[in-house]
């Protein structure tokens, strides 16, 4: 069997289609920010200003030079004062393309949202030829295109939290750092935690990768006497967490102002709500799912399934259960895209809110002040986008990850792809008798090695390494995403107006 196999070459034409069809003419991203759904509220110009508070413009006789001139022709006229209360209703249209031509961060959410589509086709096309076929060794290259994925996601969020950063603002930056050491110790509290309570199976991990660890070094290193203990295996994975939850900080936070301020604006569509209120709490009950004594442990009571010849027999098996545990985070992510154009309109209606809000008191304040304070709002749509986006797009992929690296089984599908298995070795006989040059003898012999060091390097990383692993991210990053949201849920409620 081939190391790459047909995959390769679904690779290579999902890459072309990415390049050549989907980046320039048609975007799901695009698509989701310009197909007429949202609405902004634009900002109104200096001669609705002038006329809503009620500045005369003198036209004098004299000429004027040519730099006035040139400001008034530009609309670059000196600013002025209005009154805050001013009697003047704001204008919204919907968001074209023309319009996301200026927001910051359009290429990078374009970028992000396309790619992971593209990931995500690839691998559920991958999920079906392996169900389908006998694939043996073969590298399954739709991991690859995951981890790109996850890498994706990352570098967007360590960016956008690095822009807190390099803001003047110290408040945004103690937020961060406040909540990076409450997830600090939260990590370390979690990973003391026994497996019958958390079960991640990091202990195992632990053991098989030492143990194939092990026997890999000592093929080539004697003296070697392991890559790393329990504890300084969980000292990495609380670092990582660590970063994990600091840059989920502002993304949860920006969720609950969205949740919050969804629920005011449509608070006469019931349907919405419901769907806004199981949104918010469903990653709280996908972390529950790997709490034994809450899920296991209760549908794996023998008390609650059906009794056969006297015997109570559980509701389902373990491979039953792990299955719908992983299949409720694709259900989430569907319920929360569904939900994209709530929460990104909920964040567009802040403009008219802040000018409410500044009508209500008194002073004046300038025109560019007045307009920079409205426009802003639409201008940073991209960002508030890519915080909706990449924590469901990081969740998803982590859960793919952890499906496949784990090899949990769909079930079902097993006979089939023991059927086709035989139909394929059947109707695919090896050809034992044909020749082969010598560029095709260094050629296998160049796929044997890679072959070979595959294998030791799976004896290493094994199904039981990566199933600890991506179980322990997965349920982290639902949690602490939750946690942040949570927190600025009862911020935006009980501390602010």
């Amino acid at each position: 069997m081939a190391l790459l196999g047909p995959q390769l070459i679904f690779t290579i034409a999902m890459t072309t289609f990415l390049q050549k069809v989907i980046v320039p003419h048609h975007s799901l991203a695009l698509w989701l920010l310009t197909r007429g759904n949202l609405y902004f509220y634009s900002y109104p110009s200096d001669k609705e200003l002038k006329k809503a508070a009620g500045i005369v413009q003198h036209k004098g006789k004299k000429k004027r030079n040519r730099l006035e001139a040139l400001k008034i022709q530009l609309g670059l006229e000196d600013p002025f004062t209005v009154p805050k209360n001013i009697n003047l209703e704001l204008t919204f249209e919907p968001v074209r393309l023309t319009h996301m031509m200026v927001v910051e961060y359009l290429s990078e959410f374009r970028w992000l949202v396309d790619f992971s589509c593209m990931a995500l086709v690839v691998y559920s096309v991958t999920e079906v030829y392996y169900a389908v076929v006998d694939v043996g060794t073969e590298l399954n290259l739709s991991l690859i295109w995951l981890i790109m994925m996850s890498g994706f996601v990352l570098h967007t969020l360590f960016h956008l939290t690095a822009l807190y950063f390099k803001t003047d603002d110290s408040g945004e930056r103690s937020v961060c750092v406040t909540f990076s050491f409450f997830f600090l110790v939260i990590a370390m509290a979690t990973l003391v935690v026994d497996e019958d309570i958390l079960e991640f199976g990091l202990e195992d991990a632990h053991d098989e990768f030492m143990n194939g660890a092990t026997a890999f070094l000592k093929e080539r290193v004697p003296d070697s006497d392991g890559p790393m203990s329990l504890l300084t295996f969980k000292v990495f994975l609380t670092l990582i967490a660590t970063a994990i939850g600091g840059i989920l900080t502002f993304p949860g936070l920006r969720y609950a102002k969205m949740y919050i301020d969804a629920q005011r604006h449509y608070s006469g569509q019931r349907f919405v709500i419901l769907c806004l209120h199981v949104s918010f709490l469903f990653p709280l009950f996908i972390s529950l799912m790997w709490v034994k004594p809450v899920a296991r442990a209760y549908f794996k009571s023998p008390s609650i399934g059906e009794s056969y010849d006297g015997v109570s027999q559980p509701l389902m098996t373990d491979e039953t259960f792990d299955l719908i545990r992983l299949s409720l985070i694709p259900v989430f992510c569907i319920l929360r895209f569904c939900l994209t154009t709530v929460h990104l309109q909920s964040h567009l209606n802040m403009a008219k809110e802040r000018f409410d809000n500044m009508k209500t008191e008194a002073g004046r304040i300038s025109s560019v002040d007045l307009q920079k304070m409205i426009i802003r709002v639409f201008c940073y749509l991209c960002v508030v986008a890519l915080q909706y986006t990449a924590p469901l797009l990081l969740l998803l992929s982590t859960c793919c990850l952890l499906k496949t690296s784990s090899g949990i089984s769909y079930g079902l599908l097993d006979n089939v792809q023991l059927w086709s298995t035989t139909n394929n070795t059947l109707l695919n006989p090896r050809q034992s008798n044909s020749t082969a040059g010598e560029a095709a003898d260094a050629i296998r012999h160049a796929t044997e090695q890679f072959a070979i060091t595959l294998e030791a390097l799976r004896g290493v990383f094994c199904a039981a390494f990566f199933r600890g692993i991506y179980s322990f991210l997965t349920w982290w990053i639902c949690s602490s995403w939750f946690v942040s949201s949570l927190f600025g849920v009862i911020y935006h409620t009980y501390l602010t107006r």
